[in-house]
């Protein structure tokens, strides 16, 4: 499957604008994930713990291979035996040390639960076809996905820059993200463990409303405001927070309880299952439903029409709202 090429393909800068992409996957300890990219890609690594990893000054740029979850990468658990004074990393045991002994145990337990993470740099889009080899040799290495376990609520992250940072294009691909979010969980096939997880929460039916209406023309400041008031944390299908911590991270930081948020201008779609597991899978059919919205967003006719459209059908009756409006974006689609 080839990748498609979004409407628009340069950032305001007149460059190719980028993509990254972040697979998550279980089966593949750390170690053995940084000589797979090193024997892709080239590179050296730089070791900042057991559980984070790079593989910096490859031909693509700085890998990141991670536990997915801050106890282990930042070293949270030593916490409790800080409180008693105790550091674990000097406590000798045999060969190794206590801290030795703790990661473990815990990644022996926690990593049935919680995946590993490869967090690939950002490539121009014109060159994902490279990332590619990747995905077929986490499946040649046997990683396991969202469907290798019930709970595995494993995603596919896909980082898309912005082809520029005016409010109305921010304001643009929010709505069309929106409009097809029902198309998009369909033809993802979206996984029951994703679904009930609270990774990807879908934005509340009155945000989406309330964006969707013709006569919302917010400034940024009331377009953050109003994001963060409906959607207090980071798990939603398309998270803002990155690109609006780049653009106004004074305003940001008003905010608690956010922990870390990378700035970048680049939209977070979080809501792919990672299906590393599967020999037909490949990144080019999610990356391909993504384009959906950047031809939606780049379509203003097309896309105000759409917002016209659902809310005077959300205004008709509630009831069969989602099935009549995954039919009329079916219709649109084709």
């Amino acid at each position: 499957m080839q990748f498609k090429q979004p409407p628009v393909l340069y950032n305001e800068d007149g460059k190719i604008r980028t993509v990254g992409f972040e697979l998550e996957y279980a089966n593949l300890g750390i170690e053995e994930s940084v000589q797979l990219v090193q024997h892709l890609y080239g590179g050296s690594v730089q070791r900042e713990n057991r559980f984070r990893q790079q593989v910096v000054g490859t031909r693509l740029g700085d890998f990141t291979i991670e536990f997915d979850l801050t106890l282990l990468t930042e070293k949270l658990y030593k916490k409790p035996f800080e409180s008693l004074n105790i550091r674990i990393e000097d406590v000798k045991l045999g060969e190794g040390t206590l801290e030795d002994e703790v990661e473990t145990a815990l990644e022996s337990i926690i990593g049935k639960l919680f995946p590993y993470e490869i967090a690939c740099p950002p490539v121009p889009c014109t060159e994902l076809w490279q990332l590619e080899k990747l995905r077929e040799a986490l499946y040649q290495h046997h990683a396991e996905d969202t469907d290798s376990f019930p709970t595995n609520a494993f995603g596919t992250h896909i980082n898309i820059e912005t082809p520029d940072t005016h409010l109305d294009t921010l304001l643009a691909y929010m709505r069309a993200f929106l409009l097809l979010y029902p198309w998009l969980v369909k033809e993802g096939d979206i996984d029951l463990a994703r679904k009930l997880s609270p990774f990807i929460r879908p934005y509340p039916n009155d945000y989406a409303e309330l964006i969707l209406r013709p006569d919302y023309q917010p400034t940024l400041e009331q377009l953050i405001q109003d994001y963060h008031t409906y959607n207090p944390d980071r798990n939603r299908p398309l998270d803002m927070y990155p690109i609006f911590a780049a653009l106004h991270p004074e305003f940001l930081h008003q905010f608690k309880g956010m922990g870390k948020v990378k700035a970048r201008k680049t939209y977070h779609y979080r809501l792919p299952n990672s299906c590393v597991a599967q020999p037909d899978w490949t990144l080019a059919q999610e990356w391909n439903n993504w384009v959906a919205v950047e031809e939606l967003a780049s379509d203003r006719e097309r896309l105000n029409e759409l917002c016209y459209d659902y809310v005077a059908m959300k205004n008709d009756g509630f009831i069969g709202f989602e099935t009549k409006w995954l039919k009329k974006i079916n219709q649109w689609l084709s």
